[in-house]
C-alpha cells in the first residue's frame, strides 16, 4: 500500500515555502539597493496612464473594425447601385449612430460614386453622396483600396468632409474576384486627444504616436491643430505646443530599459528637471505602430528609477515561478474537491446517470472522501430506481421529509398488455422478465418526456398520473401526447417483433381526469406517493373497455368525455357512446383518440 500524506501538511509545507522564498528575495534585492524604496511608485503611475490609454485606444479603433464588419455583413449588394439610397442611407445612419466613437463612414460603389456619413461638431449625424472625380479624393481612396482583398487600416488622412484629420479602416467589398466598392470608417484625432485628455491630469500626461515622430493624439489638439492638415495630416513632435514632448528625441536622456512586451522606461532631462516617460507600443492598427506613452516628473530619480526597475523585473520572476508552481499545485490538490462539488450538485438534481465514481487518492482525505462519495453514489443510484425523482425534486427543493396529501386535478392513465400470456407462451422466467423490462421501459419513456409521474408497475400494466407533485399545465394533452407517442413506439416495436418471427404486443390505454386526492399513503415506515379516488377506478375501466370496442387494434386509447372536452379544439376524437363499466352505477361516454388536430395553414401563414 502507497504511503499517504495530510493535505494540510502537504499544503501548509509548499505554499509557506513558496511565500517564504517570494518574501525573502524582494527583501534581499531591496536590501541590496541601500534600503531604498520607490515609495512615490511614480513608474506605476505613468504606467496606469499608459495602460489606461491603450486600453481606450484600443476599444476606439475595434468599435471601427467590428462596425465596418457588421455593415458589410448585412449589407445586401443591390443597394450599392445607390438607385434608391434611402434604405442605405437609413441603415449606414443607424450604424454610425450605434457607435458614439465613430466620427464618420462612407460606403462606396464600384463607379466610385458615394454615401457618406458623420457627425457635426453638435454631434448630430448628416449624410451627404459624393461622386469621385479624375484627382477626387473618393477616386484616390477607391484606387488605393481595390487593390486589397482584406480588410486594413490606411494611414492618417485629413478628410476635407469632416474637415478633422483621422484613422481610417478600410473593408473592400469583394462578390467572387469581381470588387464591387468598399466600406470606411472614421475616427478622429480630435475624439483620441479627447480620450488623451481624460486620462491626463496635473502629475501625467498622455499622449499617442503614429512611429516615432508624428503625433497622433494629444490633449492640445483635442479642438484640432493649428495647422494646415491638408499637407501633413499629424504633426510632428516639435510642432506641438507642449513644452516636453517636443523634447523626447532630442534631450538628454540615459539610456532606455525595455519591461516588458515592449514597454519602455526612459528619463528625459529638460531644463534641469527630470521626466521619466514610458511608452508602449500598440500593434494591429496599420503599416506603422501606434506608440502610446505617458510622462511625468520627479526629481533625482535615475539611479533609483533604474535599480527599482531591476528589483521589481527580479522579484516579478520569484513571483511568476512561485504562482506556476502554486497553480499547478492547487490544481492537483482542488481537481479531486472540485469535481466532487460538480458531482454533488448533479445528484442533488437526481442526475445520477451524468455522475462517475470518484478516482482514488494518494492523498488521505482526498482519498476518504472519494471512499465515502462512491458507497453515497452506490446507494443513491439504487434509491432512485425506486422513488419518482419529481417528488424527490420537490422535496429536496422545500426542505421536506414527506409530501402529506392534497386533493388535486389530476389526469390518471392506465396502460396493459392484451393477451400477455399467449405473448410469454414458451419463454422461460429470463425471458418474461426481460420482455416486461423491455416493454416497461418504452411505456415509461414516452410517460417521462412528458412529465407523467409513474405510479407503479402492475405486472405488464403501468398506472400513471399528471398534476403531481408538480403542477403542470395542460394535463390532459401531456397525457394525450404520451399516448400517441406509445402507440407509435408500440407500431415501431411491432415492426420489429415481425421481422424476428416474434408475436405482435397489442396495447390498450385508458385516460381520465378530474379531482383525486395525492400524497403520502401508507404506515409512517413504509410510505407510497400515490392518487387514490373514483378517478383511478374510471380510468382503469376505460383501458379494459378497449377489448370492447377494437379487440384486434395493436393500440388504443379510450378517454372520458371531460378528457375529451379539454381537448377538442387539439385533439381529433371518435364517439364511441355510453358504455356500462364494472363496479359503477350508470353509464361514461367514451372517445376514442383518433390523431391530433391539423395546424390552420391559414392562421399559421398570417
Amino acid at each position: 500500500m502507497k504511503a499517504k500524506f495530510s493535505i494540510f501538511w502537504v499544503v501548509l509545507a509548499s505554499f509557506g515555502t513558496l511565500i517564504f522564498v517570494s518574501v525573502a528575495s524582494v527583501i534581499a534585492m531591496n536590501a541590496a539597493n541601500s534600503g531604498q524604496v520607490f515609495n512615490k511608485l511614480l513608474g506605476q503611475v505613468v504606467v496606469r496612464s499608459v495602460e489606461g490609454l491603450e486600453l481606450a485606444l484600443r476599444n476606439h479603433l475595434d468599435a471601427a473594425e467590428h462596425q465596418a464588419g457588421f455593415i458589410v455583413a448585412n449589407l445586401d449588394l443591390d443597394d450599392l447601385s445607390f438607385e434608391d439610397p434611402e434604405n442605405l442611407i437609413t441603415f449606414i445612419s443607424g450604424s454610425l449612430a450605434a457607435a458614439p466613437q465613430i466620427t464618420g463612414l462612407m460606403i462606396a460603389n464600384d463607379r466610385r460614386q458615394g454615401i457618406g456619413v458623420g457627425r457635426d461638431p453638435a454631434g448630430r449625424v448628416q449624410h451627404t453622396r459624393v461622386q469621385g472625380g479624375v484627382d477626387s479624393d473618393l477616386t484616390n481612396l477607391f484606387n488605393a483600396i481595390r487593390t486589397q482583398k482584406e480588410p486594413h487600416w490606411g494611414p492618417p488622412t485629413y478628410s476635407e468632409t469632416l474637415g478633422v484629420t483621422i484613422m481610417n479602416r478600410r473593408v473592400p467589398i469583394w462578390e467572387n474576384d469581381r470588387f464591387r466598392g468598399f466600406v470606411t470608417i472614421a475616427i478622429s484625432t480630435n475624439e483620441l486627444s479627447r480620450l488623451a485628455g481624460e486620462l491626463s491630469d496635473a502629475d501625467t500626461s498622455v499622449f499617442v504616436l503614429y512611429g516615432r515622430n508624428r503625433v497622433l493624439a494629444h490633449t492640445s489638439m483635442a479642438e484640432g491643430a493649428a495647422r494646415d492638415a491638408t499637407i501633413e495630416p499629424l504633426p510632428a513632435l516639435y510642432e506641438i505646443s507642449d513644452p516636453i514632448i517636443k523634447h523626447l528625441r532630442s534631450a538628454d536622456r540615459i539610456p532606455e530599459i525595455e519591461v516588458s512586451g515592449g514597454t519602455r522606461v526612459s528619463v528625459v532631462k529638460v531644463e534641469e528637471t527630470n521626466y521619466a516617460f514610458i511608452t508602449k507600443p500598440v500593434r494591429g492598427y496599420g503599416e506603422r505602430p501606434l506608440i502610446v506613452g505617458a510622462y511625468s516628473t520627479e526629481s533625482d530619480i535615475d539611479e533609483l528609477l533604474v535599480s527599482m526597475i531591476r528589483t521589481i523585473v527580479v522579484a516579478t520572476g520569484v513571483l511568476i515561478l512561485a504562482m506556476i508552481i502554486a497553480l499547478i499545485l492547487s490544481r492537483r490538490l482542488t481537481s479531486p474537491i472540485s469535481q466532487t462539488s460538480e458531482f454533488a450538485a448533479r445528484i442533488s438534481t437526481l442526475e445520477f446517470d451524468n455522475v462517475s465514481p470518484l478516482p482514488r487518492s494518494r492523498l488521505k482525505e482526498i482519498d476518504d472522501l472519494a471512499t465515502s462519495f462512491n458507497a453515497m453514489l452506490v446507494g443513491l443510484q439504487s434509491f432512485g430506481r425506486y422513488v419518482p425523482r419529481l417528488l424527490v425534486k420537490r422535496l429536496i427543493r422545500e426542505h421536506q421529509v414527506a409530501a402529506g396529501t392534497e386533493e388535486r386535478e389530476l389526469t390518471v392513465m392506465f396502460t396493459d398488455v392484451v393477451g400477455f400470456t399467449s405473448i410469454c407462451e414458451g419463454m422461460d422466467p429470463t425471458e418474461v422478465a426481460a420482455f416486461i423490462s423491455e416493454h416497461l421501459t418504452l411505456v415509461s419513456n414516452c410517460i417521462e418526456r412528458e412529465g407523467g409521474t409513474i405510479d407503479k408497475y402492475i405486472g405488464d400494466a403501468v398506472m400513471a398520473f399528471w398534476g403531481a407533485p408538480e403542477t403542470i399545465e395542460n394535463a390532459n394533452l401531456r397525457a394525450i401526447r404520451a399516448a400517441g407517442a406509445i402507440q407509435t413506439a408500440i407500431n415501431a416495436d411491432n415492426s420489429k417483433r415481425k421481422r424476428a418471427n416474434l408475436p405482435s404486443v397489442r396495447i390498450r390505454i385508458g385516460v381520465h381526469s378530474g379531482p383525486l386526492i395525492v400524497g403520502d399513503i401508507g404506515s409512517p415506515d413504509r410510505l407510497n406517493y400515490t392518487v387514490i379516488g373514483d378517478i383511478v377506478n374510471i380510468s382503469q375501466r376505460l383501458e379494459g373497455l378497449g377489448k370492447e370496442v377494437d379487440a384486434e387494434a395493436e393500440a388504443i386509447v379510450l378517454v372520458s368525455r371531460d378528457v375529451r372536452d379539454s381537448l377538442k379544439d387539439d385533439v381529433v376524437f371518435d364517439e364511441i357512446g355510453k358504455k356500462k363499466v364494472k363496479g359503477r352505477e350508470g353509464e361514461i361516454e367514451v372517445f376514442r383518440f383518433s390523431q391530433f388536430a391539423q395546424p390552420d395553414t391559414a392562421s399559421a401563414e398570417s
